[in-house]
């Protein structure tokens, strides 16, 4: 096990994720869908996402066990960062959902790592949602337009718009409570 986070844990802290980020667009509606509308082209988040994603991954490529392969550590970590510099120097388009979506894969290793080994039938909740988490990383980073097309047909009326984050809320006080009541 790489993380030593329980399911309580990783629980509480993705409902709260969850509830923080939805609820903000519940209550100020109209500047969350204008942020949320501009995100897939947003350079500057897109360059803090990239750092948090390289930064992840290279702590991940300089502390996991490598086996066979730990001679070449400095070399994968080295390896890591230029995938990062050369990112943000040549892949700028849609860096934003491109980085997102690193961090969902890594995210989803978390949540799957907290709930190895686990007997309860609870934790297929959060299996669940982090092999969807896992699928979207994969799409936002094969083809991220499909993230800005889906926030299009997503916002497209305030009703649906509302419906959705209506939707992360009560999955976010779902996940609070189990980390909170269940795990």
């Amino acid at each position: 096990m790489i993380y030593s986070f329980s399911l309580s844990q990783v629980s509480v802290w993705a409902g709260l994720g969850l509830l923080l980020s939805h609820g903000w667009g519940l209550l100020d509606y109209r500047q969350a869908t204008q942020w949320i509308r501009s995100f897939p082209r947003g350079d500057g988040f897109g360059g803090l996402l990239l750092a948090l994603a390289t930064g992840w991954s290279a702590w991940l490529a300089g502390t996991i066990n490598l086996m066979e392969y730990t001679r070449f550590r400095p070399l994968f970590v080295l390896g890591v960062i230029g995938l990062g510099v050369t990112s943000w120097l040549y892949v700028r388009e849609f860096i934003a959902v491109r980085s997102l979506g690193i961090l969902f894969l890594l995210a989803g290793d978390v949540f799957l790592d907290a709930a190895f080994l686990r007997d309860d039938i609870g934790r297929l909740i959060v299996v669940s949602y982090a092999y969807l988490i896992i699928a979207e990383g994969m799409v936002m980073v094969g083809a991220p337009y499909l993230l800005r097309d889906a926030i299009t047909w997503g916002l497209a009326t305030p009703g649906r718009g509302r419906f959705f984050m209506a939707l992360g809320v009560i999955f976010g006080v779902a996940l609070l409570g189990l980390g909170l009541f269940v795990y």
